[in-house]
């Protein structure tokens, strides 16, 4: 599972520092949006403390999975990442049950576990903009243009994450750290 935090948390950083992907037409948006649709639902605060509650089970099942699933290592890490544990209840029909005795189903797990991803990583995105945007006082105005324009198109991930869900991860902050194993 630390493979995985990892994995998420490499992805924020490059999406921080490299930028957002290049603006898709709406019409290929349409296409890819329902994949992770859920990423961008409202998280409800009930919902968010049975995650705290499940996720426990699930990295217990996910580090005996990764030794089965291999490499999700490359430019695609994420998206295999991602593909990989979507499919973990299939590969490991046991997870459902176990999840279940931890208070989750994992029809519910999932879009839980997706929605609050990504809004740790708005929170993330959140604090190191408010943090660059203090460093770059006094700096060229050039060089805080081309920053900012970084940052932004950087945040364009995560602009559609509700602040409501920020907001309930910020109040879970601590909980979530211990889950995650984050330091």
């Amino acid at each position: 599972m630390k493979k995985a935090m990892t994995v998420l948390m490499l992805f924020a950083l490059l999406i921080v520092f490299c930028g957002a992907p290049e603006e898709t037409p709406k019409a290929e948006k349409a296409e890819e949006k329902p994949e992770t649709d859920y990423f961008y639902a409202t998280l409800g605060e009930a919902e968010l403390q049975k995650f705290i509650k499940a996720m426990p089970a699930f990295k217990t099942a996910a580090k005996e999975l990764d030794e089965k699933l291999g490499s999700t290592e490359g430019p695609d890490a994420f998206k295999a990442m991602v593909g990989q544990y979507s499919m973990l209840n299939k590969q490991m029909p046991e997870l459902d049950a176990k999840l279940k005795a931890a208070g989750m189903s994992w029809e519910e797990f999932w879009p839980a576990l997706g929605k609050t991803y990504m809004s740790l990583a708005a929170v993330f995105m959140d604090s190191v903009m408010t943090e660059m945007k203090k460093e770059m006082k006094g700096q060229p105005d050039e060089m805080v243009k081309g920053m900012m324009e970084n940052m932004e198109a950087a945040n364009a991930v995560y602009k559609d994450v509700p602040q409501v869900n920020r907001d309930l991860v910020r109040k879970y902050m601590k909980q979530l750290e211990e889950v995650f194993e984050m330091d």
